[in-house]
């Protein structure tokens, strides 16, 4: 495999995680710590950290990691621009480019006056501006203190294409968070509307049952964007955000008493393909398919969800000999291996890999458990096509 190719693999991969973040992150500084981990698998990240512009020439820095310098939280909010002005930090973000430096770069600079070090002399300081239909909303800077080449032209060019990602996710973030006040804002308004309502007199009861019809309505659709924010759109299947709530509520329950569950991560095999040749709608049909298939083969109970792309994930609940754990695995092998019908008359046939965890009555996390699943697919993957990989017990 060529250094592009695993360059471009790289990009495209990370560009499906962050937009998935989009579905399970509740904060900024959650959404920031997802894409710290996603570049952590493109290269080494441990030192991390996001700079953005806020009003009358502020800034502040809603995530920050560092193995060397450790910054309180609250240090890092609403600084004037004037004061970081000198710093690493305010000179690269000046340059509205990126900025790749070395020790002896830097070293270059604080002898000619232009800028001063605060905390540790970093080997390779790397800054990538956040840039989104022509706003610039910040930067995100990663850093090495061990080599001055930890990072390769290469790795610098998949990180600029990421930060593109970055920043056009970052402005989708605020506007759905934007779309969420703004619903909070709709429903004090709903709930004053009401009180007003039931303060009226008898004279005003057809006024009343009107207002009772819209309210009606406005709560119906409340239940359809609860209900659409949880649930993949083309398939109907729970989305991640909502497997990653049941984990959580799962993962609490735990810390209390017995419980065992079992994840089954599923990725489908020759499925790029499919879009290549037939068409994306072609390749939705084998999604639909394929869910269709996942649900039909486990109990009515289990979870079954659409992380994104082609990836499934099934959640089960209750202890499973191994022997009938396998079985079941197989069994979606088998069923998602039969061919599809999609148009022009033609069928067309993906197999699927899976990774499978459980937890055996331990306390677990969602994160963790689901890391843990990702990396028993990523084993699957690499033992070949149609695998089964599992991290659990026998």
């Amino acid at each position: 495999m060529t250094v592009s190719k695993i360059a471009n693999d790289s990009v495209i991969d990370s560009m499906t995680d962050i937009v998935a973040c989009l579905n399970t992150s509740d904060s900024i500084q959650r959404f920031l710590l997802d894409i710290h981990c996603i570049l952590q698998k493109v290269t080494y990240a441990d030192n991390f950290y996001v700079v953005l512009f806020g009003r009358d020439d502020t800034l502040h820095f809603p995530y920050f990691h560092d193995v060397m310098d450790n910054i309180r939280a609250e240090d890092l909010e609403d600084i004037n621009l004037n004061v970081v002005e000198k710093t690493l930090t305010g000179y690269a973000i000046s340059q509205r480019k990126i900025c790749n430096f070395t020790e002896q770069d830097i070293q270059q600079l604080i002898d000619s006056g232009e800028l001063q070090v605060l905390g540790t002399m970093p080997k390779q300081w790397l800054c990538f501006p956040l840039l989104n239909r022509s706003s610039y909303l910040g930067a995100f800077i990663i850093q090495s203190y061990r080599n001055e080449q930890e990072y390769s032209g290469v790795i610098v060019d998949v990180l600029f294409t990421i930060s593109h990602v970055i920043s056009s996710a970052l402005d989708a973030f605020n506007n759905q968070r934007a779309l969420l006040e703004a619903n909070e804002a709709l429903q004090i308004y709903q709930r004053e509307l009401e009180e007003r309502v039931q303060a009226r007199t008898q004279e005003l009861q057809k006024s009343l049952e009107e207002v009772r019809q819209e309210v009606q309505k406005r709560e119906q659709l409340q239940q359809q964007l609860e209900y659409e924010s949880l649930h993949d759109n083309l398939t109907g299947l729970a989305n991640r955000k909502y497997l990653f709530k049941e984990l959580s509520r799962l993962a609490a329950k735990s810390q209390r008493s017995n419980l065992e569950i079992y994840v089954l991560y599923i990725d489908l095999d020759d499925f790029k393909p499919i879009n290549d040749n037939y068409g994306h709608h072609a390749g939705d049909i084998v999604l639909q398919t394929v869910a269709k298939r996942l649900v039909e083969e486990v109990r009515s109970y289990d979870l079954v969800s659409r992380l994104g792309g082609d990836e499934f994930v099934v959640l089960m609940t209750e202890p499973l000999h191994f022997g009938v754990l396998q079985q079941v695995c197989e069994r979606l092998l088998k069923a998602v291996s039969m061919p599809v019908d999609v148009p022009d008359n033609s069928q067309v046939r993906c197999g699927c890999s899976i990774g499978v965890t459980g937890n055996y009555a331990q306390a677990f996390s969602a994160e963790a458990i689901l890391h843990q699943a990702d990396d028993a697919l990523y084993q699957a993957k690499n033992n070949g096509k149609k695998q089964i990989s599992f991290s659990v017990s026998k």
